[in-house]
Order: C-alpha cells, then structure tokens, then sequence
C-alpha cells in the first residue's frame, strides 16, 4: 500500500514541481517584460519645442482685447451686433448702413432678408433681426 501511494504521489511532485518552474519562468518572464516598460516610462521624452508651441496661432474666438478692471479679473468685450433698419440692398447695423458683402468687423453680410440679416465669419454665423421694444432677436449657430 505505501509503494503504491509512493508511486502516486512521486509524479504528482515532479510534476508539480515542474508546474512550478514553468509558472516562475512565465513570471520571470512577465517581470522582465514590465521592467522594460518601466525603464522607457523613466526614461525624458523629447517633446515639442516651445518656439513651436508659441508660434501656433490661438485656437480660441477673441474679438475684442481683454481689458483688466480693478479687481484683477480680466473680462472679454465681444461688440453687440443691432439691426436698425432694412431697405432694400442695404441694412443699417448699430447706426450705420452697410450693402451686401460689406464686412463689419470680423464678419461680413452674407445675407438680407424681409426682416433679418445674416452675418458670418470663419467660425460662427449671426442671423440679426429688427428690435421690437427691447428683446433681443439675436440666433447664433456655429459651424
């Protein structure tokens, strides 16, 4: 009965034992791979040059320079945009007439209809209607 179990358990050992290099070496092997990632990680990467990075062109819409109050804040100024009046080819904006294809500002009249106008710029469009009272009728839309 003892050989028996001695004969049973003798390759359940070796085999256990040979499991067990395998899995170390499979765990070696994961080590040294993970080693590897963290050396190039720790290593200084090269980026962009900052003479580069200063000469790319501001990405955001600025229309008016920003001014500081007392406070420190700095607040935008963006121009307010007011259809006086429609007659014919022509439209009167904050109080002063412009035809067709007239820039005014940073954008420019695309468009006169019976009670509105459209302008437009590269990166935003403003459909502007006549004031009734003091509401504002101003839709904007982006590309």
């Amino acid at each position: 009965m003892k050989i028996v179990i001695a004969t049973l358990a003798l390759p359940l050992i070796l085999s256990c034992g040979i499991a067990n290099d395998n899995l170390s070496d499979n765990l070696k092997n994961k080590m040294v791979k993970y080693d590897k990632l963290f050396a190039q990680i720790g290593e200084k990467r090269i980026g962009v040059l900052n003479s580069k990075i200063e000469a790319i062109k501001n990405p955001f819409i600025v229309t008016k320079t920003p001014i500081e109050d007392n406070n420190k804040t700095v607040q935008i100024i963006r121009p307010t945009y007011i259809l006086n009046a429609i007659f014919d080819t022509r439209a009167k904006i904050n109080a002063q007439w412009y035809r067709l294809n007239s820039e005014i500002d940073d954008f420019r009249l695309v468009s006169i209809r019976a009670r509105s106008v459209v302008i437009k710029n590269e990166h935003s469009k403003k459909e502007l209607f006549i004031r009734k009272n003091s509401e504002n009728n101003i839709k904007f839309s982006s590309r």
